[in-house]
């Protein structure tokens, strides 16, 4: 029994240690990662991210999520020619390819993409542009600078041509990528979550 005992604190030992390098590695890479609780608590437009992934790109759901400010219209509507905050266009862009895409692009700026592999499969987010976003209990906007970003620690990235910008992936899931871009003051320009292909 001893012995058991042992061998599995030895294999919990080494799994921690295999994921505390990943972590390492990552951070040297340029990347901010944060734990599985302070990535749950991201909101794009004030809704939980993952809500948002919750609804497989299902049209009354993200209705449910965001819903349209437009008393006649009781459902969502393919016309860009709303003025509502939250008036939507739906697109399919993949039904002639066969490829499973579902657009969400709203008038305040949200645009999400949803992706599946094959018809009837479950959708998933693989894009998302925001104008602001909250990450553990702090909301940013585009044109803020990322200082006021104090619940985490943060690496600002120089990428090519002189942009910088703040990656932030969840810990052991380093395949999806939430970028805030950054202007030479450090004022965030963009918020983008996209899948590392």
């Amino acid at each position: 029994m001893k012995n058991k005992i042992i061998i599995l604190l030895s294999i919990l030992s080494i799994g921690l240690n295999v994921q505390a390098q990943l972590v390492q590695e990552a951070t040297q890479l340029g990347y901010t990662v944060v734990t599985e609780n302070i990535y749950n608590t991201i909101k794009f437009e004030d809704v939980l991210f993952t809500d948002i992934k919750a609804t497989h790109g299902d049209i009354d759901q993200m209705v449910n999520l965001f819903p349209i400010e437009d008393d006649e219209n009781t459902g969502p509507t393919t016309s860009i020619d709303l003025a509502q905050p939250n008036s939507v266009t739906i697109e399919e862009p993949g039904a002639i390819t066969g490829d499973v895409y579902r657009e969400f692009e709203y008038h305040n700026g949200l645009e999400v993409t949803f992706f599946g592999e094959n018809q009837g499969d479950n959708l998933e987010v693989i894009d998302l542009k925001s104008d602001n976003i909250t990450i553990d209990g702090v909301k940013l906007e585009i044109g803020d600078p990322i200082s006021n970003l104090t619940s985490i620690n943060y690496i600002i990235k120089n990428g090519a041509n002189n942009n910088k910008f703040v990656n932030i992936v969840e810990e052991g899931e380093y395949a999806f990528s939430l970028s805030l871009d950054l202007d030479s003051n450090n004022y965030i320009t963009k918020i983008h979550y996209f899948e590392i292909p």
